[in-house]
């Protein structure tokens, strides 16, 4: 059936202003359909009916909405005409705070599927509502709801019908007790071996709705992982295996024995988190004599299994490990003589293209909803990385839907991020078509902006939570760095403007806030110094003045030693920037990482993951490891060490300035662009210059970067 599509949310064009309604499909039945099945999910009590026969009943309960419920049904239906009928009553919409605002349109919904032999009946805007045809709220997988469990495994393409899965074939066995174990080269694990202790799981209760997926999953993996504590699992037969790397990942048990498989399974990103973590991944499932079983995919490394059931009962199970995410064609390449380089940048784009599902996740461990800065941040590997924008652009058209009188993610610094990344975006693909179809979200966001301006002062008129950084700042650094971010996303309004003749996107008349350049220049927040500079508080001189004395140390993160490289960069000392990349990204690669992470400390730390709460509200081990915001060396090495920067939208003039930092002798790689992949070699000469070589499609102009000394007449090369 995987040809066959993914059912959506749905609901009454009202949205949750109906709060009862009825949800009608026709079809026709050619032959007889025998031992038909309908599943359901949905936020209110469902009253099931064929043709005016009562079929069955979905209570409403928050379980119903993690799950698909097999509804009782009819034996056969008769071959010709039929009508499905579901009345809804919903009495408790699902929670919206500021933080998801963006999804208010999805309060309510139902989702469903009725199969038989010959016949696939998903819910989706075929289904009418009254007079009405019903209205998609959202597709399979997106947030509020998240991936239901009770679903057949190929929903795992999601509903947007590209995300796809792949075999892992390397992994190792790390521990193991009480069984047989071998691993084949398809990278099947095949276990074997007797039961020693019989338990009874305890059910989790959801009886909560939850503002989005992972805090659901979150609390009853702490419920469980709480009875697997004490339940002395360990006395039987259990193993812990590694992947090569970290992956968005689902496996499949088979069961080849005669007796039903319990397994109790943990996974994390470090052995630390599997060991030590209240909330570290935990589930159960059986498996029936002959059957299968497949999980829900989520973000680790490291998976240990534990095997329940009678003592001296033998099992023999076959477990096959599967990679998710959209699979895109990867344009970009770097490859040089530097060992670390070349890890910085395939550990940097695997980090961003696992982070690619229903949108681009911020990590796949732990937030399924979009983060404004998060996603601009992810979103710069995007642009010379990959052959498709899709998911970055559902993403910026989801968090364009917040509605006015709302900031993206209740936070004012991440409504001006959206906006500076939709220059980007255009700046990087000349996608004049997707900047006009989001015109109204531009127009609207923008208004609410200038609503909150104080027109005397240019400050915003209320003091709000500036999350500018996870590093703490005070309160005077926050507030004046969040109207640098102003001054960008103003600059992004304007550029767009003068870019796009008739866009006419409205900005503020008044001038930016007075601040001193001494307040981003006294800052003890690095980030303050960067993006004072970025968006022009600071001027050149005294942006120079204050990177000669810059040196990295605790606390920082990936995100402001990505600032810290690119101000370095455009400020003439690329290897500087260098070293700030090389510090902070090769320190992970010295912890072990395979992905980057969320955060990081440059003091050694026995337990690495647990030290990385330091500068966070979050508890112990909740730290991703996998950050699409950490994947920014990609854009960083592109553009400064490749040296392809784009100086007009779409790439239709571009700067080439190669360079080469300490250790790096030779290089060569490929930007992707519209209009076709830019490909650029060059060697160091014994006098110390560059002899390049760049080819590109034609009608991309070319100039020199900024006057390097050091570089040879360069080869240039336009193909047709």
């Amino acid at each position: 059936m995987a040809d066959q599509a993914v059912p959506k949310w749905i609901w009454h064009e009202a949205g949750s202003d109906r709060m009862q309604v009825v949800l009608e499909r026709s079809f026709f039945v050619e032959t007889a359909i025998n031992d038909p099945k309908l599943y359901l999910a949905a936020t209110g009590h469902v009253v099931i009916s064929l043709d005016d026969r009562l079929i069955g009943e979905l209570p409403e309960h928050p379980g119903n909405l993690a799950s698909f419920t097999e509804i009782g049904f009819l034996e056969t239906i008769a071959p010709g005409p039929h009508r499905i009928e579901l009345k809804i009553v919903c009495n408790e919409a699902m929670p919206i705070v500021d933080v998801n605002v963006h999804l208010i349109e999805r309060r309510v919904g139902c989702i469903g599927f009725l199969e038989g032999n010959g016949v696939w009946l998903p819910t989706d805007e075929s289904w009418t509502s009254g007079d009405l045809p019903a209205r998609a709220v959202c597709v399979y997988g997106e947030e509020p709801y998240g991936d239901l469990e009770n679903a057949p495994s190929w929903f795992v393409k999601g509903g947007y019908d590209d995300i796809g899965t792949s075999a892992l074939t390397s992994c190792d066995v790390l521990e193991q007790s009480k069984l047989a174990a071998q691993i084949g080269e398809d990278g099947i694990l095949t276990l074997k071996g007797m039961y020693a202790k019989e338990t009874q799981l305890p059910e989790i209760q959801r009886n909560e709705r939850h503002i989005f997926y992972h805090l659901r999953k979150q609390q009853e993996w702490t419920e469980l992982r709480a009875f697997q504590q004490q339940a002395g699992l360990d006395e039987g037969p259990w193993i812990r295996v590694a992947m090569d790397a970290e992956y968005n990942m689902r496996f499949r048990v088979d069961n080849d024995s005669d007796r039903p498989a319990l397994l109790l399974w943990n996974g994390a990103e470090s052995i630390a988190e599997l060991d030590n973590y209240a909330g570290c991944i935990t589930e159960s499932f059986a498996v029936d004599p002959g059957g299968s079983f497949t999980i829900l995919h989520q973000g680790m490394r490291y998976v240990q299994f534990f095997m329940i059931g009678p003592p001296e009962e033998a099992f023999h199970l076959r477990i096959a490990f599967e990679e998710v995410g959209v699979m895109l064609e990867p344009i970009g390449q770097f490859r040089s003589d530097l060992p670390v380089a070349d890890r910085i940048y395939q550990t940097s784009v695997h980090t961003n293209r696992i982070c690619h599902q229903t949108g681009l996740w911020d990590g796949v461990k732990r937030d399924r909803l979009n983060w404004t800065y998060d996603f601009f941040m992810a979103a710069k590997a995007d642009y010379v990385l990959w052959n498709d924008f899709a998911v970055l652009k559902r993403t910026i058209r989801e968090l364009g839907d917040t509605p006015y009188g709302y900031w993206m993610n209740s936070i004012p610094a991440y409504t001006c991020w959206w906006f500076v990344n939709v220059w980007d975006y255009y700046l990087h693909t000349a996608d004049r078509e997707f900047v006009i179809e989001m015109k109204p979200d531009l127009t609207r966001h923008m208004g609410w902006i200038i609503e909150n301006i104080d027109y005397a002062s240019g400050f915003l008129k209320q003091r709000h939570q500036a999350f500018i950084e996870w590093v703490p700042m005070t309160e005077a650094d926050a507030w004046h760095t969040l109207h640098a971010v102003l001054a960008l996303a103003i600059k992004s309004v304007r550029q767009l403007n003068e870019a796009i003749p008739g866009l006419e996107l409205p900005v503020p008349e008044n001038p930016l806030p007075a601040i001193p350049a001494s307040e981003f220049l006294n800052s003890s927040s690095l980030i303050a110094l960067l993006l004072g500079a970025e968006s022009g508080y600071v001027s050149e001189a005294q942006e120079l003045a204050a990177l000669n004395h810059i040196a990295l140390s605790d606390p920082v993160t990936p995100l402001s030693a990505y600032w810290l490289a690119e101000r370095l960069a455009l400020r003439g000392k690329l290897d500087q920037g260098w070293e700030a990349v090389e510090q902070v990204w090769g320190r992970m690669l010295a912890q072990g990482a395979t992905t980057f992470w969320e955060s990081i400390t440059l003091a050694q730390a026995d337990d690495f993951h647990h030290a990385l709460t330091t500068y966070t509200a979050y508890e112990s081990y909740r730290i991703s490891l996998c950050h699409s915001w950490s994947s920014t060396p990609v854009q960083w090495m592109s553009r400064h060490l490749l040296g392809i920067r784009p100086l007009a939208p779409g790439y239709s003039k571009i700067a080439f300035q190669p360079h080469a930092v300490p250790g790096m002798n030779r290089c060569q790689g490929t930007v992707s662009t519209p209009m076709g992949p830019v490909h650029v070699r060059w060697e160091k000469q014994a006098d110390g210059t560059l002899a390049s070589t760049i080819d590109a499609p034609e009608g991309i102009e070319i100039v020199d970067g900024t006057g390097n000394d050091r570089l040879q007449p360069v080869t240039r090369r336009n193909r047709k």
